[in-house]
């Protein structure tokens, strides 16, 4: 059963005195500022909680809701350049499963089966995760995460992030591949993270819906969860000086623009047709998700900073 806390405990949960906590309950209107009660759960969307309780990774969504942006891509080599050095779990969190069946055959079992979603009881994710290489681990998807739309439950909202709770001290980095989409299982992914990094093609055209998902992250910030911060935008499948100039001006409106820049290469179709990693087609491609993994690594610093 989830702990509830009276006022005076739930100041002391999120470390704050009893008079601010009180201000800002009913500032925030937070579920139980009119009974005085306040569940476990609740709390931590609404404060920054001043104890890790263990949960020491830095779990990163990799989200943009227009279609071929290459968050997949991002996702996939970001977590291969970060398994270099850090324990990484990529978690497939997209009804395509793109990533899901670039490394596993086999059907595998649904992650639907085990969030708890419309009433059924959630179970320990931990058995559906597949190692595929040293320090990287996958969380895989199925086409039945796409029933993920309609939330019963104001819990609903909240699935993936306590589906991984139990796995935040298992891993340094945490990636959530994110579907082409705004919606339930999005909201779930922002909800759940501690950053958002955005990938964006350099093509004029790829700024259309940035605005949309600047304001769904401003709204999942005010309402759900106050410790999610933007990394910045990643421009991806660059081509040529030209447009890069305008490109990064316009996504400069909305969000901060990474230094690192991905090349458009033909060994990353290659390498993902071979269902092989990155580093065994092409070591020059490798060095550039390996620099946009330090700079996710400084950013990150700088946040916690």
């Amino acid at each position: 059963m989830e702990t509830v806390f009276d006022s005076e405990e739930a100041a002391k949960f999120v470390g704050i005195s009893l008079d601010d906590f009180q201000q800002r309950v009913t500032a925030l209107k937070v579920p139980g500022w009119k009974t005085g009660e306040f569940k476990k759960s609740v709390l931590s969307k609404y404060f920054e909680i001043n104890h890790s309780e263990g949960f020491d990774s830095n779990v990163i969504a990799i989200s943009n809701q227009k279609g071929g942006e290459g968050k997949t891509t991002i996702s996939l080599y970001l977590a291969e350049a970060l398994s270099e050095k850090h324990k990484v779990l990529l978690i497939d969190w997209d009804p395509q499963a793109n990533a899901t069946q670039l490394f596993l055959n086999d059907d595998v079992t649904s992650i639907m089966d085990y969030l708890g979603y419309r009433g059924k009881k959630p179970r320990n994710i931990e058995p559906l995760i597949k190692t595929v290489a040293k320090n990287f681990d996958l969380l895989p998807s199925t086409l039945e995460l796409a029933n993920l739309t309609t939330p019963y439950e104001r819990d609903d909202f909240e699935l993936l992030k306590e589906a991984i709770l139990p796995l935040r001290s298992n891993y340094e980095y945490i990636i959530i591949d994110c579907p082409p989409s705004l919606g339930l299982i999005l909201e779930n992914a922002l909800i759940c993270a501690d950053y958002i990094l955005v990938p964006i093609q350099t093509r004029a055209f790829s700024l259309q819906g940035i605005r949309d998902l600047y304001e769904t992250i401003q709204k999942i910030q005010r309402k759900a969860n106050q410790r999610l911060k933007l990394l910045g935008a990643v421009l991806n499948q660059f081509e040529g000086q030209k447009a890069l100039a305008g490109l990064a001006e316009g996504v400069k409106k909305y969000f901060p623009v990474f230094e690192t820049v991905i090349q458009r290469r033909e060994s990353i179709p290659q390498a993902q047709a071979k269902m092989s990693f990155l580093s065994k087609i092409d070591l020059a491609t490798m060095k550039n998700f390996r620099e946009l993994a330090i700079e996710v690594k400084e950013k990150i610093n700088v946040q916690k900073n």
